[in-house]
Formats: C-alpha cells, sequence, structure tokens
C-alpha cells in the first residue's frame, strides 16, 4: 500500500509534445513564406530531399487495458460492444480495452487465482458482498492505492461527492472508484402487484419485518404453486430493525458498545419468527443453500411473491419488474433512506496493472462520459436498444446485451433511464444521495487485518450454522446452543474486542466519545 511513482510514459508524451511545437514553430509559424525553405530551394531531387529529412516522432502505442467485472448471465454479443467502446476510446485515452465479464458464483474464485498467479491485469470489480472481497482484497495488497492517480484526473474527482470517497478509504488511502448509485438506501418489501390487488393487501398496515406475515399466509393459503417470500440466506437485517447500527452497537448508547450478535436477546426473537414461518411454508424451502444465480433464475420463474429488497432505490420498480419474470412490482417501505455507502460496487485498479494511468483515465471517462457509459451498460442503440425519448431507452431482450448492469460499470446518474422509470428518477436519486441521513460513525470502517484469523473462524461457523438459523430451516432450540459455543470457539471475543478497540479510537479522534 505505498504511493504509485508516476509513469515515464507521461514524461515521453510531454517530449513529444515539445518536439511538435518546436517543429511548427520552424515551420508555419515563422514569418518567411514556406516556400523559402532549405528544402523547398533545394536543387537537388525530391527524394533525395526526403531522405535528408528527419523521421517523424512515432505515435505512442495505445495501452491494452483488460477489465473483469460480474454478470449473473454471459451476454452473447460482447464482441461488438467491445469493438464499440474501443472505437470510442481510443481516440480519447490512447487505450483499448479487453473486457473480461465472470460469472457472478464465480468472480471470487477467478479473480483471486488471478491474484495469487501474480497475473498482469487491469481494472475489477469489487464490492463489500459476494465475490468482491473489497477489505481483504486492500490487506493483501492486491489493489492500488488510487489518491495520487485520482488527484492527476480532476473531473473524476469532482464527478464523486466526498462523502463517497471517504467511504472507500481503508486506513485513510483510497483503493477503489464508487460506481455512483442509490447510496442512500432504504429497507422494505418488493411485492408482485397482482398479489396485491387480488388479496386487497393494505400496503398501510406494512410497518416493520413481521408485519408481512398475514400477505405471506393470505399467498400461501390461496396460492399453492407460489413461493410466499424468497431470499438467498441471512433474509433480513434484523439487527437493523432491532435498533443496532451495522457496526454493531445500540442505537443511542453513549458508549457505542458493540455487541455481537448471539449475545443480543432480539436474535433469538427474531429466530424463533424464522422459524414460525419456514415451518409454515411461507419462506422458500432452499433458502439457507440457494446461490445468487440461482435465486435470480427463481425471481426470473414469475413464482416468488415476495423479496425482502434492501436498496429500495428510485425508480427500482422497473428493474424488479424484469427480475420478477416480467410480473409489475410495488414496493412497500418500512425505513427511511440511510447513507449505506459506496462499498457495495466500485472498480479497483489491479496491484499487477501495467497500465494505471491508462486505466484510471478509463473510469474517468466512466464517470464522467454519457456516450462510454451507455455503451457499457445498455450496448449499441438500434441493436441492443432503441430510444423511447432523449433520455429513456427500451432494451431489446433478443439482441445479445440485456443484462442491464449500470451499477457495475460507472455512474449510473449520467446514462439513460429504462422504459419505465421517471423522468426524474436520477434527480430523486441524486437528492436522496445528499439529503438521506447520516449514520453516527459515518466514514468509519472496520481494518480487519487484526482479527482475520478469528474473522474467517466466526464466518465460517456462520456459513455451518448461521445461514440455516436465519433463515429459519433448523430448529433453533436445538442448533443455536451449538451456534452459540461454537461462535465463542472461532474467537469471536477477540474479533469484538478488537473492532470496540478500533471504534474508541476513532471516535475519540473525531470528538464522539
Amino acid at each position: 500500500m505505498k504511493v504509485l511513482k508516476r509513469s515515464m510514459v507521461s514524461v515521453l508524451a510531454l517530449c513529444f509534445m515539445i518536439t511538435l511545437v518546436l517543429a511548427g514553430c520552424s515551420g508555419k509559424n515563422n514569418n518567411e513564406p514556406a516556400a523559402s525553405s532549405s528544402a523547398a530551394q533545394s536543387s537537388a531531387p525530391a527524394s533525395e530531399v526526403a531522405s535528408e529529412s528527419p523521421s517523424p516522432t512515432p505515435e505512442e502505442p495505445p495501452a491494452e487495458l483488460t477489465y473483469y467485472y460480474i454478470v449473473f448471465n454471459m451476454p452473447t454479443d460482447q464482441q461488438a460492444v467491445e469493438d464499440a467502446i474501443n472505437e470510442y476510446i481510443k481516440p480519447k485515452i490512447n487505450a483499448t480495452i479487453k473486457l473480461k465479464p465472470v460469472i457472478e458464483s464465480g468472480y471470487k474464485d477467478k479473480i483471486n487465482t488471478m491474484l495469487a498467479a501474480n497475473e498482469a491485469f487491469d481494472l475489477l470489480w469489487t464490492s463489500n458482498w459476494g465475490g468482491g472481497d473489497y477489505d481483504n482484497k486492500v490487506v493483501k495488497g492486491a489493489l492500488l492505492p488510487l489518491d495520487e492517480l485520482i488527484a492527476s484526473t480532476p473531473a473524476l474527482q469532482s464527478a464523486i461527492p466526498q462523502v463517497a470517497w471517504d467511504d472507500t478509504k481503508v486506513d485513510g488511502k483510497i483503493y477503489a472508484v464508487p460506481n455512483m448509485q442509490i447510496a442512500a438506501k432504504a429497507e422494505g418489501f418488493a411485492i408482485q402487484k397482482r398479489f396485491v390487488d387480488k388479496y386487497n393487501i393494505d400496503l398501510d398496515a406494512i410497518k416493520t419485518q413481521a408485519d408481512i406475515e398475514p400477505v405471506l399466509k393470505a399467498i400461501k393459503e390461496g396460492e399453492p404453486d407460489i413461493i410466499p417470500i424468497a431470499k438467498t440466506a441471512n433474509m433480513f437485517d434484523f439487527g437493523r430493525h432491532y435498533g443496532y447500527a451495522p457496526t454493531g452497537y445500540k442505537l443511542g448508547d453513549p458508549e457505542y458498545k458493540i455487541i455481537d450478535t448471539i449475545d443480543k436477546p432480539e436474535y433469538r426473537t427474531f429466530l424463533d419468527l424464522m422459524r414460525k414461518w419456514y415451518q409454515a411454508g411461507y419462506i422458500y424451502k432452499d433458502a439457507p443453500t440457494i446461490k445468487d444465480d440461482q435465486f435470480n433464475n427463481l425471481l426470473l420463474s414469475g413464482k416468488v411473491a415476495v423479496e425482502w429488497n434492501t436498496t429500495m432505490k428510485p425508480g427500482g420498480e422497473v428493474d424488479d419488474q424484469k427480475r420478477f419474470g416480467g410480473n409489475e412490482i410495488v414496493y412497500k417501505r418500512i425505513s427511511e433512506p440511510e447513507f449505506t455507502g459506496v462499498r457495495p460496487t466500485m472498480t479497483a485498479i489491479s496491484k499487477t496493472s501495467k497500465n494505471p494511468q491508462a486505466a484510471i483515465k478509463f473510469l474517468e471517462l466512466t464517470a464522467t462520459d454519457p456516450t462510454l457509459f451507455n455503451l457499457l451498460a445498455f450496448g449499441i442503440e438500434g441493436k441492443h436498444y432503441t430510444k423511447i425519448d432523449d433520455k429513456t431507452v427500451k432494451i431489446n431482450q433478443d439482441g445479445g446485451y440485456k443484462e442491464d448492469l449500470g451499477w457495475v460499470f460507472g455512474n449510473v446518474l449520467i446514462g439513460y433511464l429504462k422504459e419505465g422509470q421517471a423522468a426524474d428518477t436520477w434527480e430523486v436519486t441524486k437528492t436522496l444521495n445528499e439529503t438521506a441521513k447520516l449514520p453516527e460513525v459515518n466514514g468509519f470502517n472496520f481494518n480487519n487485518e487484526p482479527y482475520k484469523t478469528e474473522g474467517a473462524n466466526v464466518f465460517a461457523v456462520g456459513e455451518q450454522y448461521g445461514k440455516a438459523l436465519n433463515s429459519g430451516a433448523v430448529d433453533p432450540e436445538k442448533v443455536f446452543p451449538k451456534y452459540k459455543d461454537a461462535v465463542k470457539k472461532a474467537g469471536v471475543d477477540k474479533q469484538t474486542e478488537e473492532m470496540q478497540k478500533q471504534l474508541d479510537e476513532w471516535l475519540k479522534a473525531h470528538g464522539k466519545k
């Protein structure tokens, strides 16, 4: 995690520019007519004159960038999009790019294998969930610190709010560029509208997680072929709705004391509710083991009535309609928007990159240039989408590039809207990002290096017991004691102690304790 030295490429480019300027000063900008030059007055044959003239400085070859990112279904018309992107960016940044989409379920292993082999590549999607593995990659030295590079690209620096840059920092340094989207998130339920209408569901009556139970019951009894609610494991963020901050302390506690999950009495209440719902057939039976790609296919079948949604972004109903197999969706929010950060989707530069300056220029374009962003997100106009108006597009579902993953690539706020989204969607999104409530410890992120062994052990125990408990698939009376004992043995107390130490130091440094 050392500061990147400036590339000699910039120096060579500067020298080349100076050479051109000097040449220009001795040519057309000279006060004497061009015909009076020694070459023009020479009696030697033209071929000899040409051979005596200095050879022009060769143009610097374009950088060749490689970019790895997640997809949930592999696009079939990838090459056409890549060709169009390269035609567009080469004159702008003297670089071309090789797009390397990877199915999400295998992304983490793919990237880790490349990093272990010290394989040279440039850009990679990263996050605080799934295969993104941001903090671990920073700790392992796999990502390039970007502070100096960002300072050299002022358009990129100004395109992203400072609060977003701060959220990416680890030990005071930036290691990834946020892919700007909604960063002020609320939680609630995404529900198929056909069931809301059919069962006269009163959305105003749903104010907590538990309030969805009558809806699930009605769907279970009236729709034998429909799954009332489904999600991957750890369906609900129980802590947020029982008054705990994501950092682990009770909201309003002046001491900011971190309490591990297993010691929170509300956790057992939550587990009992999940068990009740699972046994009643409300929760998808394979919730503890289903993978993200499998879950997406399940949603696409249209057989899931309700999903717990942790984003509730403006215009998100349109995206979710596609995810729910084309069925119209309504949202019911049960929390107020809060700034939850930008770590769910970022792009980093690999420590093995041979072209970091070209890579940061490419990222600057993804954040500031609508043409490039729309190529990445939507593909080629007339082939992969058609324009409804200047701001809105209709995606061609048979065009071979329909993934609609703008949130993976750059800055959705400069891109097109999708058919059905309100014209002011991006303006509303920007306003929410700017006005949402900030967490009490906004800007604080744990450094897991001091407890990485214990953290890995605790995570493994969570995989063994936590997923099944949190989705109601096992009896908490029998399994919870085993979970509690295993977590203790895994070193959760040491982990919590170190987390508390880091939080206390941050609180004191910021005058909060």
